[in-house]
């Protein structure tokens, strides 16, 4: 959708057509006053009809008034087309190298000099070498008013071999999600747990669902599936102020998380990891 601020037509002197002047001119005031960084947004155009009954001044005021209410009561994000954020597969792994994404507001930029990086973490070493668990941070965004929307938005991901989907580490209820994925957050062990909830994508992708308050204020967003022989996860943590500002973007990021459905690998896990396997098989 296209910005689309349309100026008024010229009018004749008709109590109709200065009536709709007025309804337009209010709510474009009211509209460059609240949201100068929309980037699409839908403007009420007032057409006189045929033979229609003069308009009262009072009706053009009150028509301007509820104009300006609701681009008022309207969210940002309703206006804004989301942008699609994608996280690049790790390759040369114990899992499949898949691709995972979510979605944010389009009217979100990223704070300068921020960018996305990515850390691993050694879990244990085995007869393969290291096992890492990998932690992609996007960077901080800001929102149209200029204030960081979120602390963190992040997906780890690690092995899980011989397991096909989320369902297989059990059910939801058995799952303290504040201490099983290795999220960093401030007393986050000492986390409560608002929500738990299973979600199941277009693609037939099932997801574990949490939400948990920090003792601090911050809630912790997390949304878990398995694919590929990989468990991944997506974190957003964000302070008292940004959840009472993003909680509606924050959780549709979440729920926007999206990781296909990839069988595990049938090639053995050593020629996975240093990609030493011929095509016939052999060396």
């Amino acid at each position: 959708m296209h910005p689309s601020h349309a100026l008024p037509e010229p009018m004749s002197t008709s109590a109709t057509q200065l009536g709709c002047a007025v309804s337009r001119a209010a709510a474009l005031r009211a509209s460059k006053t609240t949201e100068r960084r929309v980037r699409a947004c839908h403007v009420t155009r007032c057409k006189a009809s045929d033979g229609a009954a003069d308009v009262s001044r009072r009706e053009a005021l009150r028509a301007a008034a509820a104009a300006a209410v609701l681009t008022l009561a309207t969210p940002r994000s309703a206006f804004a087309g989301d942008n699609i954020v994608a996280f690049d597969p790790v390759q040369n792994e114990r899992w499949v190298a898949v691709p995972a994404s979510t979605k944010i507001p389009g009217d979100w930029t990223s704070r300068p000099g921020q960018r996305t990086k990515q850390g691993k973490f050694m879990l244990y070493t085995d007869t393969y070498g290291p096992n890492y668990r990998y932690t992609t941070s996007l960077p901080k965004y800001v929102d149209a008013d200029g204030a960081v929307a979120a602390n963190t938005i992040q997906v780890q991901v690690q092995s899980r071999g011989g397991q096909e989907s989320i369902v297989d580490l059990g059910p939801i209820a058995g799952i303290d999600a504040a201490k099983a994925f290795g999220i960093e957050a401030e007393d986050i062990a000492l986390a409560e747990q608002v929500s738990a909830a299973k979600r199941v994508d277009a693609g037939k992708q099932a997801y574990y669902q949490w939400e948990l308050a920090l003792p601090s204020g911050n809630r912790v967003l997390i949304g878990a599936c398995v694919s590929g022989g990989g468990l991944y996860v997506f974190s957003a943590e964000a302070t008292a102020d940004q959840w009472a500002k993003n909680e509606a973007a924050l959780r549709g990021a979440r729920d926007a998380f999206t990781v296909p459905v990839v069988a595990e690998s049938t090639t053995d896990i050593s020629n996975r990891i240093y990609n030493n396997a011929s095509d016939g098989g052999f060396k």
